[in-house]
């Protein structure tokens, strides 16, 4: 008996661990991708406002749900290529069934495709006998939610709730997307009591710490870490940003270039930076080099030499990461290339984008509700 204890404590201890998977990106689009992120964008937030005022009777002040109604209406569907997110794979069911999926710190919820999940060939499904019916992005996501098991790399938690979409998605999410923002009423589709992957994982003691790490790389290896931090990962010191205060999303303050931008989202689903129209055009003005162009919607974005780009350089939590090149461009016309940030109108808040994430090591921390920035090797 006096063996087996601590036999036992050691197992339990091994158990909690952290996983790494790679992730894979393509080369951007073209202005008009740029357009329909943005427009996209809007939508995504305007149905987390709506579903924010429907459970609390408040109303999120992230976008004018007027506008956006406006423009939807007068819009039709403008799919967009899901190789221009940062994308990886997780395994769900028994046996496990491979899924490429978007990693989105702007949502919360688990959504599958129904060409890379089918519930039916899984021994570990369980329908909740719960539908869901929301819009995502460009997407009307509808059908019935099932737990399962869901792996990232080797940590494989059970019981997890995931969106089987009776519909394809047309190529705009991969295979579907796994949200990594805060689970509440206000902002999940789901109204079940099953936990989400980070906690199901931690409730579980499949991880120590409800936490994971986004190293995003060109030129590299880009990884996702669940689980604990990777300090292979980083070349210098960790800068953690204050306590979250939102309940529902990431959110942080920074300086660009300078210019205070208070209470960013930080949203790995997008794969622009965007904000209040003015304001971001009141940015692409100090841009040595930019030339700002208004759309015929009256949005501005910059364009800029290809063999001069401008810098964008964020200060945030008090130390400043100016981003690569290659993370600024979304794609380039003759000589001239297009920079991956613009205004929304609509918009009140700013959104920060993977092009923000691809600074460092950003990592992500339920327990404290905080996010840590780092330079990556």
């Amino acid at each position: 008996m006096f063996l087996l204890l601590p036999a036992l404590a050691l197992l339990s201890g091994s158990l909690a661990s952290a996983s790494q998977i790679t992730l894979s990106h393509t080369d951007r689009s073209n202005p008009d991708s740029f357009h329909a992120e943005r427009r996209s964008l809007l939508n995504k937030y305007a149905a987390f406002s709506k579903r924010h005022f429907n459970s609390t009777g408040q109303l999120l002040d992230i976008v004018d749900l007027h506008y956006a109604d406006k423009q939807k209406r007068a819009s039709g569907k403008a799919p967009l290529r899901y190789d221009t997110y940062w994308t990886g794979f997780i395994h769900v069911g028994s046996p496990p069934q491979a899924a490429p999926v978007v990693f989105d710190t702007g949502s919360s919820d688990l959504v599958l495709d129904k060409s890379f999940y089918n519930p039916k060939k899984s021994l570990s499904a369980n329908n909740l006998n719960t539908p869901f019916d929301f819009s995502y992005i460009n997407l009307h996501v509808y059908g019935d939610i099932y737990s399962d098991h869901v792996a990232i790399g080797h940590v494989n938690a059970n019981n997890v709730p995931i969106g089987y979409g009776r519909e394809d998605f047309d190529g705009d999410l991969a295979g579907g997307k796994l949200g990594l923002s805060f689970s509440t009423a206000e902002n999940s589709a789901f109204n079940v009591k099953q936990d989400p992957f980070i906690w199901a994982a931690k409730k579980q003691h499949l991880i120590q710490s409800s936490s994971f790490q986004f190293t995003l790389r060109r030129n590299g290896k880009a990884s996702l870490n669940v689980g604990d931090i990777d300090h292979a990962e980083l070349a210098g010191p960790i800068s953690w940003a204050d306590e979250n205060a939102d309940k529902t999303f990431w959110r942080t303050s920074v300086l660009l270039n300078g210019n205070k931008i208070e209470n960013a989202i930080v949203d790995s689903g997008t794969n622009v930076i965007t904000g209040p129209n003015d304001q971001v055009k009141a940015v692409l003005d100090q841009l040595d080099g930019v030339w700002v162009e208004q759309s015929p919607d009256g949005t501005y974005q910059g364009r800029y030499s290809c063999q001069n780009p401008p810098k964008l350089s964020f200060t945030v939590a008090g130390q400043t990461f100016t981003l690569p090149s290659h993370a600024i461009n979304f794609g380039y016309a003759g000589d001239k290339c297009f920079l991956a940030m613009g205004g929304t109108l609509g918009l009140n808040d700013w959104i920060l984008g993977s092009p923000f994430m691809e600074l460092g090591s950003v990592i992500f921390n339920y327990d404290t509700r905080r996010m840590g920035f780092a330079k990556a090797r």
